[in-house]
């Protein structure tokens, strides 16, 4: 159209431009570049390929547009740019509905697949993060403590000393009103009722005694009336070398009554401060410091006599020899039943001896054999990380029992048993951890601690049962997980007739032994190595990581820049291009009000 043309000039829509302004637009920046972006779209179009149209158009609308469009055009220009496989076919401009119907699809179905595949190592990593397998190598048994060995006698109560089954019957007779029974008289009646705390449970089924007791008289009336210690123990040899069994066995209490026991820590360095009472304490060590723990094993200073002791080697002669005798005449049938002999237990050192859960019997006449395969447990450190319930075990400083310095789950339930026995009854039996200010049950509290162990044993069962997950024990009050590192000692026991009066010689030792039952008990490791398992991670979070990413890359091409790219382009990218935004809209307005 010709400048001088006499038809009027088209107004523009929401904005009046002078003529004079037309003239002077050379020498306007803001204005021309105003003009040029309104001009962009057909400009673009005559000199750029098609791929570059669309760029321009992106930065355009984003510069530009609405809202809507500046939104929309960031989504394409990621699209563009993503590295996701699949992203870029669905921010493709004038590509058929079908095609994206079909990558949004692919996509999704991706999405999904790789989502579940994840869900399930998540699944394995969270609910079994722990696997248990052999160790690299043997262990030789020198590097592992000998067992504690705890020997306790079928006779609670020595004939000579207090006829358990005459008094039980006399006790009956008189309160069922027999004619000519006498009453029993208070000291009778005070050791007949300690003595029933250690019988079997049915014989106890006419109350006598007190509901409360002291402990220490509880203990010094077993001791009294308990088989002597010099007709019980007659020879002893520790590793091939003949040795007095008094200074090899001490006295220990346990829920069987007056025990004794070979290679247990002493009480001072089982029990904590609170828990040593003078009820526990019949010796006392002039060691300072053992110079083993479960958890580290021995001491790199430790030597072949160190403490607990240990053997050199395999076989009966590296172990321990038991010669155990009983006198004919102190046998009691009533308290236990018609079984003679002896319980031993194997248990580790600085646990309290449970004998009534698992021991051997070693019967009068007979020679029993003991070889011994130890059965250890070691946790990885990897596993120190994780959650007790997760790992399904505690390490030793991890949980702190009330009495005890060493945890094991042995003695955690001791002391939950204490503890649940102290809430039912108002007090504790007299074996079990306690300080001086708990009371100690006597013969008329005997039912009630009974019961309390079993309902205890009810309640960890139905606790367990409830919070029970896949491959998990459930948490319960007491809460007694396995210790991350334990020794139990599994036994083979072959025994045979062991016939000692055909071989006797006639001399005074022997003329001593007469009436007497012998017992002859040999105890050792049946292997110089033995195999240890580990606790270790079945899936560590670098194997969560890389199976994740396996995942991920094999479905959608995903990798951690990906991740990146897009944490970028929602933050960093969004800033940026609103800045820019409102930056080219700030000077448009400034360029059209100076021009109005």
């Amino acid at each position: 159209m010709s400048g001088q043309s006499t038809q009027p000039a088209t107004p523009i829509t929401g904005l009046e431009v002078p003529k004079q302004a037309q003239l002077n637009l050379a020498t306007s920046h803001q204005w021309k570049r105003a003009a040029l972006m309104a001009k962009t779209a057909s400009a673009c179009r005559d000199t750029n390929s098609d791929d570059s149209e669309e760029e321009v158009d992106t930065k355009q609308q984003i510069k530009y547009g609405s809202g809507f469009q500046a939104a929309m055009a960031i989504i394409h220009e990621y699209c563009d740019y993503s590295t996701i496989h699949g992203i870029r076919y669905l921010g493709e401009k004038k590509r058929p509905w079908l095609e994206r119907l079909f990558w949004v699809s692919v996509f999704l179905l991706s999405i999904c697949t790789c989502f579940k595949l994840t869900m399930n190592i998540w699944d394995k990593w969270n609910n079994n993060p722990v696997i248990v397998s052999f160790a690299e190598k043997s262990t030789p048994v020198w590097q592992i403590p000998f067992p504690s060995v705890t020997v306790c006698p079928e006779t609670k109560s020595r004939q000579r000393a207090f006829n358990f089954t005459d008094i039980y019957w006399q006790f009956r007779d008189f309160q069922n009103n027999v004619s000519g029974i006498s009453e029993l008289t208070d000291k009778q009646k005070s050791i007949y009722g300690t003595v029933s705390q250690v019988c079997d449970a049915h014989l106890y089924d006419i109350p006598v005694g007190n509901k409360v007791r002291k402990g220490i008289e509880i203990i010094d009336e077993l001791s009294d009336v308990s088989p002597m210690f010099d007709e019980t123990y007659l020879d002893c040899k520790w590793r091939n070398a003949p040795i007095n069994c008094k200074e090899i066995f001490h006295k220990f209490v346990t829920e069987d009554g007056v025990c004794y026991s070979f290679n247990s820590l002493s009480p001072a360095e089982i029990f904590r401060a609170e828990g040593i009472i003078p009820d526990f304490i019949f010796r006392e060590e002039n060691r300072l410091a053992t110079e083993w723990n479960v958890e580290d094993g021995y001491s790199i200073s430790a030597n072949t006599e160190t403490y607990p002791n240990r053997v050199l080697g395999p076989g009966a002669k590296a172990g321990l020899y038991l010669f155990l005798g009983g006198l004919e005449v102190d046998f009691d049938d009533m308290c236990r039943g018609p079984v003679q002999g002896f319980k031993i237990l194997l248990h580790t050192p600085g646990e309290v001896a449970q004998v009534t859960r698992q021991y051997f019997r070693i019967p009068f006449d007979q020679e029993v054999l003991i070889s011994i395969r130890p059965k250890i447990i070691t946790t990885s450190d990897g596993l120190k990380y994780y959650e007790p319930q997760r790992r399904q075990c505690f390490f030793q400083k991890e949980r702190n029992l009330r009495y005890f310095n060493i945890y094991s789950q042995s003695n955690c339930e001791l002391e939950c048993l204490a503890n649940y026995t102290l809430t039912k009854c108002g007090c504790v039996k007299f074996s079990m951890p306690r300080n001086v200010n708990m009371p100690v049950c006597g013969a008329d509290s005997l039912k009630c601690y009974n019961e309390a162990e079993d309902k205890l044993l009810l309640q960890e069962f139905q606790q367990g049962q409830s919070t029970e997950k896949i491959n998990a024990r459930g948490k319960t009050d007491c809460n007694c997980l396995p210790s991350c590192t334990s020794i139990a000692y599994e036994a083979e026991i072959s025994q045979a007739d062991f016939d000692y009066k055909t071989v006797a010689s006639k001399d005074s030792v022997e003329a001593k032994r007469e009436g007497m039952k012998m017992s002859r008990v040999s105890i050792f490791f049946k292997e110089a190595q033995f195999l240890t398992s580990r606790r270790s991670e079945l899936y560590g979070t670098t194997d969560f990581l890389a199976n994740c990413g396996g995942l991920l890359g094999l479905f959608m091409g995903v990798s951690t820049l990906s991740i990146v790219e897009l944490v970028y382009f929602c933050t960093v990218r969004l800033i940026s291009n609103l800045r820019m935004r409102r930056k080219t809209r700030k000077e448009l307005h400034l360029a059209a009000s100076k021009e109005a």
